[in-house]
């Protein structure tokens, strides 16, 4: 891993500029402790700081330079051993054994769209080509590794953080979204491409941008997207490829010059990646145990390292840790974030760096596999939503007789996509609009924008949820948490259940076999059996979050909601 950071502007570069660049890479060192560099000619300079996990050598640090491109790499590139062999066959000449030169040279001989139908992997990157005078930047297929920019007066700056940006972005260009904070009440998270301020964006997963520094134009593209399919083989057939395209996503992930382990919390995702790693790679496992017996999954954990004969290594939580939330969510996300699994997280990301410097994690699983409760859920509320209309007719008396409170409110929700926000903790339209005036905002703006973006009318209520995830819950959430808590202890986390093979299986197989047996997982379940201890597969699905000590019930009865007390800090400073 790696933290990114530059600027590129018709302009020469002026001294003051330089060092307010240099003071803002400074902030992303935790990213890359191993070795720092950066190049500058004329208005572009882009600055790196390196985490050496393929090639620790100095020959694979970064810039990489040749042939008047310059290039910066965060990230992983887990097919680079083909492509370049590839690009090797077609006259380019490597330097180094890192993956990130596979980029320099594939941009260099086929240019950036065949680069990015080819590339494979977790990566942020910025591509100075001189003779065109354009800038590159790209974020991968699903959103793993972070790219935040910022264009003002013609000058584009870009970083892997948003703290560095806002470290270097000058006064009065830097002001707080009030959209954003808003956002963050329904989500929980502030959806791309938005940032907590305003001009300051996220370049979305699959995306890359496009800057000409003569004309300061600047154009976003997709060059991915979700394909959705129809698989008719059998159940065995699919269980088959599953567990070969999740074993070979396994393998191609494990590629690091330096010690492996993986995130082990004794779930089906994580456990089928010890299970399927190789075991001459002597990986070892880990896992953080909560005192909450209701929590805690650290038997199963360790009856899977068992199982399969690996070291596996647990830290306990302590309870004290869930205090100055605020505090140490803004220092790690830098703008309102609301998923509390970050602490323990954090406490097991930074037990493993002790031995490890590489980590799988299951993060993805349960989006491709249909694991969250709130599927079942939004399927049920839906499906009754149907006979609403029946029943207000030959039944209004009784019908009006309900409490409109609970679930009972949810299914009066008409709307699929607020009903889905509402499903998905989102304060409610009257908490909202309260907020809009707060917030000065206009009663029209929809704050369900980022799921509606991604609702798609056509699909089952289960599959419309998993698809909506998939495009924010994952990216915008899940994501930003394992790459913002990980790299702050400089460990690289890597996802095996996001290759692009299994992302476009999973999103093929029909609901019949995603949820087998009635099951959440079912379909997942099922092609592990004889992979994991039945114990493992039958096992009730829990969630990894942290046991409540107190701390929410204070939170709840002082702030009413996670997302207010979490965005106090914000509000009360720039409002």
């Amino acid at each position: 891993m790696c933290g990114l950071y530059g600027v590129a502007q018709q302009q020469n570069l002026a001294l003051c500029q330089i060092k307010r660049l240099k003071e803002a890479g400074e902030s992303l060192i935790h990213r890359g402790p191993d070795s720092s560099g950066y190049w500058k000619k004329n208005g572009v300079f882009l600055g790196h700081h390196r985490l050496s996990i393929i090639d620790t050598s100095r020959v694979a640090d970064q810039p990489m330079l040749q042939d008047r491109v310059v290039i910066t790499v965060n990230g992983e590139i887990y097919n680079f051993k083909r492509l370049r062999r590839e690009l090797e066959q077609q006259g380019a000449v490597f330097k180094s054994h890192s993956d990130s030169e596979v980029i320099l040279h594939g941009y260099r001989l086929w240019g950036v769209k065949r680069l990015l139908g080819s590339l494979e992997g977790m990566y942020s990157v910025v591509i100075y080509d001189q003779d065109k005078g354009k800038i590159f930047l790209i974020r991968d297929r699903v959103g793993i590794k972070p790219l935040y920019y910022h264009l003002n007066k013609g000058a584009l700056s870009w970083a892997s953080e948003l703290k560095a940006l806002v470290a270097y972005i000058e006064e009065p260009a830097l002001s707080v979204d009030t959209t954003a904070l808003l956002d963050f009440l329904v989500y929980r998270y502030i959806p791309a491409p938005k940032s907590l301020y305003k001009g300051v964006f996220k370049l979305p997963a699959a995306h890359y941008a496009e800057f000409d520094i003569k004309t300061s134009k600047l154009s976003i593209r997709k060059y991915w997207q979700l394909p959705l399919l129809k698989n008719i083989d059998t159940d065995e057939a699919i269980a088959e490829q599953l567990v070969d395209l999740l074993s070979e996503s396994v393998q191609e992930q494990s590629v690091s010059d330096i010690p492996l382990g993986v995130l082990l919390s004794g779930g089906i995702d994580s456990s089928a990646l010890v299970a399927l790693s190789d075991p001459d790679k002597k990986i070892l496992s880990f896992s953080a145990s909560f005192k909450d017996s209701s929590k805690d999954e650290s038997l199963f954990a360790s009856m899977v390292a068992k199982h399969v004969g690996i070291q596996h290594n647990t830290i306990i939580f302590p309870e004290g840790d869930m205090s100055h939330l605020s505090e140490k969510m803004a220092a790690w996300f830098g703008e309102p974030f609301g998923d509390t699994s970050a602490v323990p997280t954090y406490l097991v990301s930074r037990f493993a760096k002790e031995k490890v410097g590489v980590v799988l994690g299951g993060d993805g699983g349960d989006e491709l596999f249909g694991g969250y409760v709130w599927y079942r859920k939004y399927r049920l509320l839906r499906n009754i939503q149907r006979f609403i209309p029946f029943l207000k007719l030959f039944n209004l008396r009784i019908f009006s007789r309900i409490p409109k409170t609970g679930f009972f409110e949810l299914l009066l929700i008409s709307d699929p996509v607020e009903l889905y926000a509402r499903l998905r903790k989102s304060l409610s339209k009257k908490q909202l609009d309260k907020w809009k005036e707060r917030l000065g905002l206009s009663k029209e703006y929809d704050p369900y924008w980022a799921y509606r973006n991604h609702y798609k009318s056509n699909l089952s209520p289960a599959m419309a949820a998993r698809v909506m995830d998939f495009h924010t819950y994952l990216p915008d959430d899940i994501l930003v948490k394992v790459d913002r808590i990980s790299m702050s202890v400089s460990l690289e986390c890597r996802p095996p259940f996001l290759s692009t093979k299994l992302i476009e299986y999973a999103f093929s197989l029909p609901e019949s076999f995603i949820y087998k047996g009635g099951q959440l997982k079912g379909g997942l379940k099922y092609s592990l059996k004889g992979v994991l201890p039945e114990e493992i597969i039958t096992r009730k699905k829990q969630g990894f979050s942290v046991p409540d000590f107190g701390w929410r019930k204070d939170i709840s009865e002082r702030y009413g909601s996670m997302q207010e007390f979490l965005i106090k800090r914000f509000v009360e400073r720039d409002l």
